[in-house]
């Protein structure tokens, strides 16, 4: 069983995400690209990341829980972030969008094989009074049907 590994980056977490992705129609048919600002979170984020790659990928079935914390907005109410409580983020960029560029991204420093090796994730985005990105990926052993 390999080790768990857990993450925690004191960073504002990128918000581009693989789903801005730009298109344009050459010959009658659609071609896509990857925007520079989109490129730059991913590369910002995987050079993060890299440090924290396993020597070796996990490869069976993995856990992933992932929080993102994104600084108070300005026009937030001081009463609403008094003692530094977490609010739920309830804009873009959506959750599922934060995670497939966290997914791929992980994918490409080879944490796993593929992401279809994560069998289970539970992810947050939340204001805070700090900014931070938490990762936390752990091997699950498998059992029998309940």
């Amino acid at each position: 069983m390999m080790p768990n590994i857990d993450i925690r980056l004191n960073i504002v977490p990128p918000t581009a995400t693989a789903q801005q992705k730009g298109v344009f129609v050459r010959n009658g048919r659609a071609q896509f690209f990857v925007k520079a600002k989109v490129r730059e979170a991913e590369n910002f984020l995987a050079a993060l990341l890299r440090p924290f790659a396993p020597l070796a990928p996990f490869t069976g079935a993995v856990e992933l829980r992932a929080t993102w914390c994104f600084p108070y907005r300005k026009s937030e109410p001081k009463w609403r972030t008094a003692g530094g409580a977490y609010l739920p983020h309830t804009t873009r960029p959506d959750l599922d969008n934060l995670e497939k560029g966290l997914l791929d991204t992980m994918t490409r420093l080879r944490f796993w094989l593929d992401d279809s090796q994560v069998a289970q994730k539970k992810t947050n985005k939340a204001w805070g009074e700090s900014p931070f990105l938490e990762i936390h990926v752990r091997e699950i052993a498998a059992k029998g049907v309940q």
